[in-house]
Protein backbone atom coordinates (compact mmCIF):
# COMPACT_ATOMS: atom_id res chain seq x y z
CA UNK A 1 0.00 0.00 0.00
CA UNK A 2 2.85 2.39 0.86
CA UNK A 3 4.43 1.64 -2.54
CA UNK A 4 1.14 2.37 -4.39
CA UNK A 5 0.86 5.74 -2.63
CA UNK A 6 4.43 6.67 -3.61
CA UNK A 7 3.85 5.72 -7.26
CA UNK A 8 0.53 7.63 -7.29
CA UNK A 9 2.15 10.79 -5.88
CA UNK A 10 5.03 10.48 -8.36
CA UNK A 11 2.61 10.15 -11.29
CA UNK A 12 0.45 13.08 -10.16
CA UNK A 13 3.47 15.34 -9.61
CA UNK A 14 4.94 14.44 -13.01
CA UNK A 15 1.57 15.12 -14.64
CA UNK A 16 1.29 18.50 -12.89
CA UNK A 17 4.83 19.52 -13.85
CA UNK A 18 4.42 18.32 -17.43
CA UNK A 19 1.06 19.95 -18.19
CA UNK A 20 1.50 22.32 -21.11
CA UNK A 21 5.22 21.63 -21.54
CA UNK A 22 7.01 20.26 -24.61
CA UNK A 23 7.69 16.51 -24.35
CA UNK A 24 9.84 14.32 -26.56
CA UNK A 25 9.69 10.53 -26.13
CA UNK A 26 12.55 8.12 -26.55
CA UNK A 27 14.02 4.70 -25.90
CA UNK A 28 17.31 3.76 -24.28
CA UNK A 29 19.43 0.72 -23.46
CA UNK A 30 22.82 0.05 -22.01
CA UNK A 31 25.06 -1.83 -19.64
CA UNK A 32 24.92 -1.99 -15.82
CA UNK A 33 27.79 -2.58 -13.42
CA UNK A 34 26.05 -3.34 -10.13
CA UNK A 35 26.81 -4.68 -6.68
CA UNK A 36 25.06 -5.39 -3.40
CA UNK A 37 26.80 -3.36 -0.70
CA UNK A 38 27.33 -3.14 3.07
CA UNK A 39 27.00 -6.65 4.69
CA UNK A 40 27.15 -8.46 1.32
CA UNK A 41 30.80 -8.77 0.22
CA UNK A 42 30.60 -10.13 -3.33
CA UNK A 43 32.15 -8.97 -6.58
CA UNK A 44 30.01 -6.93 -8.95
CA UNK A 45 27.77 -8.12 -11.77
CA UNK A 46 27.51 -6.86 -15.34
CA UNK A 47 23.97 -6.68 -16.70
CA UNK A 48 21.78 -4.76 -19.11
CA UNK A 49 18.95 -2.24 -19.02
CA UNK A 50 16.30 -1.25 -21.56
CA UNK A 51 13.36 1.11 -21.43
CA UNK A 52 11.73 4.35 -22.39
CA UNK A 53 11.61 7.98 -21.31
CA UNK A 54 9.92 11.32 -21.86
CA UNK A 55 12.16 14.41 -22.00
CA UNK A 56 10.05 17.40 -20.92
CA UNK A 57 11.38 20.91 -21.47
CA UNK A 58 10.42 23.29 -18.70
CA UNK A 59 9.89 27.04 -19.13
CA UNK A 60 13.63 27.62 -19.40
CA UNK A 61 15.32 25.61 -22.20
CA UNK A 62 18.17 24.69 -19.82
CA UNK A 63 15.92 22.73 -17.42
CA UNK A 64 14.22 19.45 -18.28
CA UNK A 65 12.43 16.68 -16.37
CA UNK A 66 12.93 13.15 -17.67
CA UNK A 67 10.73 10.39 -16.21
CA UNK A 68 12.02 6.94 -17.18
CA UNK A 69 10.84 3.34 -16.89
CA UNK A 70 13.60 0.74 -17.27
CA UNK A 71 13.94 -3.03 -17.02
CA UNK A 72 17.31 -3.64 -15.36
CA UNK A 73 19.34 -6.79 -14.62
CA UNK A 74 21.45 -6.23 -11.50
CA UNK A 75 23.01 -8.09 -8.56
CA UNK A 76 26.44 -9.25 -7.47
CA UNK A 77 28.78 -11.96 -8.71
CA UNK A 78 26.59 -15.10 -9.03
CA UNK A 79 23.38 -13.49 -7.70
CA UNK A 80 20.97 -11.91 -10.14
CA UNK A 81 18.07 -9.58 -9.35
CA UNK A 82 15.87 -8.07 -12.06
CA UNK A 83 14.10 -4.77 -11.42
CA UNK A 84 11.62 -2.42 -13.02
CA UNK A 85 13.15 0.99 -12.27
CA UNK A 86 11.11 4.20 -12.26
CA UNK A 87 13.23 7.35 -12.30
CA UNK A 88 12.39 11.05 -12.08
CA UNK A 89 15.49 12.72 -13.48
CA UNK A 90 16.02 16.47 -13.43
CA UNK A 91 18.36 17.67 -16.18
CA UNK A 92 20.31 20.91 -16.44
CA UNK A 93 22.06 21.90 -19.69
CA UNK A 94 25.03 24.20 -18.89
CA UNK A 95 26.00 24.15 -22.59
CA UNK A 96 24.15 22.90 -25.65
CA UNK A 97 24.03 19.10 -25.78
CA UNK A 98 25.61 18.43 -22.35
CA UNK A 99 23.32 17.68 -19.40
CA UNK A 100 23.91 17.19 -15.69
CA UNK A 101 21.33 14.76 -14.28
CA UNK A 102 19.99 13.87 -10.82
CA UNK A 103 16.82 12.59 -9.23
CA UNK A 104 15.04 9.84 -7.30
CA UNK A 105 14.67 6.27 -8.48
CA UNK A 106 12.34 3.53 -7.30
CA UNK A 107 12.84 -0.17 -8.00
CA UNK A 108 10.46 -3.11 -7.93
CA UNK A 109 12.20 -6.48 -8.01
CA UNK A 110 10.35 -8.66 -10.54
CA UNK A 111 12.56 -11.75 -10.31
CA UNK A 112 15.69 -13.03 -8.61
CA UNK A 113 17.53 -16.16 -7.60
CA UNK A 114 16.21 -17.95 -4.50
CA UNK A 115 19.03 -16.64 -2.28
CA UNK A 116 18.18 -13.04 -3.19
CA UNK A 117 14.40 -13.65 -2.93
CA UNK A 118 14.79 -15.17 0.55
CA UNK A 119 17.10 -12.50 1.99
CA UNK A 120 16.06 -9.19 0.42
CA UNK A 121 13.00 -6.98 0.11
CA UNK A 122 11.39 -6.41 -3.27
CA UNK A 123 11.22 -2.57 -3.14
CA UNK A 124 14.25 -0.33 -3.60
CA UNK A 125 14.71 3.43 -3.40
CA UNK A 126 17.73 5.58 -4.18
CA UNK A 127 19.18 8.60 -5.91
CA UNK A 128 20.59 8.78 -9.42
CA UNK A 129 23.13 11.25 -10.69
CA UNK A 130 25.27 11.55 -13.79
CA UNK A 131 25.64 13.31 -17.10
CA UNK A 132 24.49 12.96 -20.66
CA UNK A 133 25.23 14.20 -24.15
CA UNK A 134 22.77 14.71 -26.99
CA UNK A 135 23.33 14.90 -30.72
CA UNK A 136 20.12 16.80 -31.47
CA UNK A 137 20.40 16.66 -35.27
CA UNK A 138 19.92 12.89 -35.25
CA UNK A 139 18.20 12.32 -31.86
CA UNK A 140 21.04 10.25 -30.41
CA UNK A 141 21.66 10.47 -26.63
CA UNK A 142 24.44 9.06 -24.46
CA UNK A 143 24.61 8.99 -20.68
CA UNK A 144 26.64 7.78 -17.72
CA UNK A 145 24.86 7.53 -14.40
CA UNK A 146 25.28 6.14 -10.90
CA UNK A 147 22.23 4.82 -9.06
CA UNK A 148 22.97 4.91 -5.33
CA UNK A 149 20.68 2.65 -3.32
CA UNK A 150 19.48 4.30 -0.12
CA UNK A 151 16.92 1.75 1.07
CA UNK A 152 18.05 -1.22 3.13
CA UNK A 153 17.15 -4.20 0.95
CA UNK A 154 18.05 -6.77 3.60
CA UNK A 155 15.57 -8.77 5.62
CA UNK A 156 16.04 -9.60 9.31
CA UNK A 157 19.59 -8.62 10.39
CA UNK A 158 21.02 -8.24 6.87
CA UNK A 159 21.99 -4.65 5.95
CA UNK A 160 22.51 -4.28 2.19
CA UNK A 161 21.72 -1.93 -0.67
CA UNK A 162 22.24 -1.84 -4.42
CA UNK A 163 24.73 0.41 -6.22
CA UNK A 164 24.71 0.50 -10.02
CA UNK A 165 26.81 2.37 -12.58
CA UNK A 166 25.14 2.65 -16.01
CA UNK A 167 26.40 3.49 -19.48
CA UNK A 168 23.58 4.02 -21.95
CA UNK A 169 22.63 5.08 -25.43
CA UNK A 170 19.21 6.18 -26.58
CA UNK A 171 17.15 7.72 -29.33
CA UNK A 172 14.65 10.61 -29.15
CA UNK A 173 11.67 10.57 -31.51
CA UNK A 174 11.37 14.24 -32.55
Amino acid sequence: MKFNAIIFLFAVSMGTICYGQEAVFGVKAGVNFSKFGKDVDLDGRTGLFIGGFADITLSNEQFHIQPEVLYSTEGSEDTEANFIRILGIGKYYPVEGLSLEAGPQFGIRVSAEDTVEDNTKSFDFGLSFGMGYEVEDIGLVFNARYNAGIANLGKDDLDTNMGTFQLGVGYKFY
